[in-house]
């Protein structure tokens, strides 16, 4: 019969989580996470109180004595709510707020996961100064009571969480690492006012929005909401453009990702933002690496993308999902624009350090509606002279005379595209002239191992003189030729004499020189460290 349920009770079952719940996300856990947690939970509470008054937030690692504290004046605990501090799941937090912790754990297993003994100092407002302790005792039996304490009094409105007997111990490295971490992920905080430091060291904000502002190249911007779940919205704001901070060491450029305001991930460059996919922004590369494309997502903490640590982004979320195409069409716009002005990036790109972040409207997908961005430039390719002498200006400024063998390998590309009859027979004398100028430079341009006192100019000519396997016999033991290199070497050598000293000329083909222009390539490389296009 419709609506009758043969469903039979047989028992109520226990719900009620072990401790090792505590124990079993530890390895979810750093020092910089944990950290993360514990200072979200201030700002949390700062937000909920209304943000008006200043924040304050200590931070002491004392390496030393391997000891974390933090405390804060976020407000304090009421004793009424000391649950909170060690109950799973549960949580003050309110959904239409925009907090940034949730799970209702994040705190507490934070704590658990840096040390063995956590000590919880609060007073709210100015009631009772309060303390919870969780010991590894605690942790070990399934009786979920605790004991609070009531303890002289400390600053009002403030708490504080000691951690002692560390799971795994920092050290100064650690704590640099840590600054650094704290000045990016609340950099937007501390500009409201959110004052945070670190052994007494005051955390500035650390800001990507250097953005370079090239004439119709400018940083562009769009917002938009997505419905991850029916009644959640979210609101995101993305931002993209070429910056004018480019470090190549910490190639610091890919997706940024804010979720209320708070840092989650920086420097992404995974396929699920568009990298390593052909069409989209490809493969990472330094060519690549003026693109930076910030992501900000406001709204209830419970909608967001963010793994539960906070330091990653869940890419099968459906909100990641809803808001990707508009995401991969930025990324992939202005890393194909950092990659066509790679020839120009100091005048087309640094040179324009003011100007307006353009508004555009997103990607929508449903709709079939497409972003608008401008036409990306042409690709200028440089003549080949002009290439190699951009590809090696380091080295042409620590060795002035190498200068003449890179033109005469650009004079060589040059010569082959002339409408000659003789074009290949002109390229291969300049390639083995090339050749034999390099091997004089090297020996002239080593005092170290060629000293002037013996290798006078009229030795030199005399070595010359001697032939051409003479010369290099006096090199090879400081450089060492490859002997498939040596040999191709011999091999063009003979078919320059030919030219020269034959009565019948020798037809040059277009594969012979190139391949002699690529020995010489090499054994310019490795005489004077010299760099050639693939």
């Amino acid at each position: 019969m419709s609506g009758v349920s043969h469903k039979q009770q047989l028992e109520i079952i226990d719900g009620t989580p072990e401790k090792r719940l505590f124990l079993s996300i530890i390895s979810d856990y750093d020092l910089r996470t944990g950290l993360s947690e514990l200072v979200d939970n201030a700002i949390d509470l700062w937000t909920e109180n209304g943000g008006k008054k200043s924040l304050n937030i200590q931070i002491t690692l004392d390496d030393a004595r391997q000891i974390i504290c933090v405390e804060d004046d976020a407000g304090g605990v009421q004793e009424s709510q000391l649950r909170l501090l060690i109950v799973p799941g549960a949580s003050r937090n309110r959904a239409s707020k925009g907090i940034i912790g949730t799970f209702g754990v994040g705190g507490k297993r934070a704590g658990v996961a840096l040390g063995e003994l956590v000590e919880i100092r609060t007073r709210h407002k100015k009631e009772k100064s309060l303390q919870i302790d969780i010991t590894k005792e605690w942790l070990a039996n399934e009786d979920w009571h605790i004991a609070s304490y009531e303890i002289p009094h400390i600053k009002t409105g403030t708490t504080s969480v000691t951690i002692s007997h560390l799971r795994q111990k920092m050290n100064e490295d650690d704590v640099r690492e840590i600054y650094k971490h704290l000045c990016a992920t609340y950099g937007w905080f501390i500009q409201q006012g959110c004052s945070i430091t670190l052994n007494k060291d005051l955390v500035t904000s650390t800001k990507f929005d250097s953005w370079a502002f090239p004439p119709s190249f400018e940083p562009r911007r769009t917002s938009f909401d997505i419905w991850p779940v029916a009644d959640k919205k979210l609101n995101v704001t993305i931002k993209a453009g070429l910056i004018l901070d480019r470090n190549p060491e910490e190639e610091n450029y890919g997706v940024y990702f804010y979720c209320n305001n708070r840092l989650i991930v920086k420097e992404l460059k995974v396929r699920d933002v568009g990298y390593y996919v052909s069409g989209e922004a490809g493969v990472p590369h330094p060519d690549a690496s003026l693109c930076r494309v910030i992501v900000r997502i406001c709204g209830p903490a419970e909608a967001m993308p963010w793994t539960s640590s906070k330091s990653g982004i869940n890419y099968s979320h459906e909100a990641f999902i809803q808001l990707r195409p508009t995401l991969i069409k930025l990324v992939s716009h202005y890393s194909s624009l950092s990659r066509r002005l790679k020839k120009q990036w100091d005048t087309e790109v640094y040179a324009y350090h003011t100007g307006t972040v353009q508004d555009i409207d997103p990607e929508d997908v449903e709709i079939k509606r497409r972003m608008v961005l401008p036409e990306l430039p042409r690709v200028r390719k440089l003549p080949r002279v002009q290439e190699l002498k951009e590809r090696n200006k380091k080295n042409i400024d620590a060795q002035p005379w190498t200068i003449g063998l890179i033109e005469a390998m650009g004079m060589v590309d040059l010569v082959r595209r002339q409408k000659l009859d003789t074009r290949n027979r002109i390229a291969l004398i300049l390639l083995d002239s090339n050749f034999e100028i390099a091997l004089k430079e090297f020996i002239v341009a080593r005092p170290d191992i060629f000293p002037p006192g013996k290798y006078k100019n009229s030795h030199i000519a005399t070595l010359f003189e001697q032939g051409r396997k003479a010369v290099i016999k006096e090199v090879l033991p400081h450089v060492p030729l490859p002997p498939t290199l040596l040999t191709k070497i011999d091999y063009y050598y003979l078919l320059r004499n030919s030219l020269i000293h034959e009565r019948a000329t020798q037809q040059i083909t277009d594969t012979q020189v190139s391949d002699y222009r690529n020995v010489v390539e090499k054994v310019l490389s490795l005489l004077f460290e010299l760099k050639f296009p693939s």
